[in-house]
């Protein structure tokens, strides 16, 4: 996966536009696998599509009716490749990033027959979309690079403000872990949940580190408090697979929650 060199000091919104356009200005195959690490840009998709059912599509589905008239919106929407499954699954979908290379992901989609769609570059920390117009939002392998808590938390705010009354959010953020990732053991994970309540005492831990690598661990008992103080309901909670579905099995390195905006 392409990352910067060093330590990141720019910020995350300065540092992620400049790695992503190093890697557009490179090439297609640089710039639509830099955000997974797909072997090459078709692969991204079809990995996405995986990462879209597993991760969010099925979770969300016991919460959802009529998505054939419904909009959903994806929080770091990247290269397309999340957001061109979920497009087959709603009305619309909305994608904002805080990249300037939408063109670039745009004509991706087209030529891929998907045109239901509207990408919006976004300042880092807010959505550009007005309130209480979303039927689902959700966010994978994002969350975990926003570098600090505070942006954390405006963005669970804000995904409050944008959805229907009554509508769903799957998100996912970066957890502790230090035995279970890469594993299939349920009693590993939760040795790591255990610990995390006494190795993450504020609730998050924000990381140095390079471009497009964590730099943001969120206990889950603090995103559902978050989550509930912002008027939402806690559904469910969720952990990451890892590299889906070759290792369907084995526990990522994000935790997840399902979430509902009050009516």
């Amino acid at each position: 996966m392409a990352v910067g060199k060093e330590i990141e000091t720019r910020g995350h919104v300065v540092g992620f536009r400049d790695e992503i356009s190093k890697a557009a200005a490179a090439s297609d195959d640089a710039f639509f696998t830099w955000f997974d690490g797909a072997t090459d840009k078709d692969a991204a998709f079809v990995r996405g599509s995986w990462d879209f059912t597993v991760h969010v599509a099925q979770p969300a589905s016991r919460y959802l009716s009529d998505p054939e008239g419904k909009t959903a919106l994806e929080i770091g929407h990247g290269g397309g490749r999340i957001l061109a499954a979920a497009s087959r699954h709603f009305r619309g979908v909305v994608g904002v990033d805080v990249h300037n290379n939408n063109e670039k992901v745009a004509d991706e989609l087209r030529q891929r027959g998907i045109s239901n769609f509207r990408l919006l570059e976004s300042d880092g920390r807010s959505i550009p979309v007005e309130g209480d117009t979303i039927d689902l939002v959700y966010s994978f392998i994002v969350l975990q690079h926003v570098e600090r808590i505070d942006v954390f938390n405006r963005y669970v705010h804000e995904t409050h403000r944008v959805l229907k009354p009554g509508a769903v959010a799957v998100l996912y953020f970066g957890r502790r872990y230090a035995v279970s990732q890469g594993r299939a053991s349920r009693t590993l994970y939760a040795v790591d949940r255990l610990a995390e309540r006494v190795l993450v005492p504020r609730g998050f831990i924000e990381l140095p580190a390079r471009v497009n690598c964590t730099n943001l661990v969120v206990s889950l008992s603090y995103a559902k408090a978050l989550a509930r103080r912002c008027g939402f309901e806690v559904l469910s909670t969720l952990v990451s697979r890892k590299r889906v579905p070759n290792g369907t099995r084995l526990y990522g390195g994000q935790n997840g929650l399902v979430l509902r905006k009050s009516k």
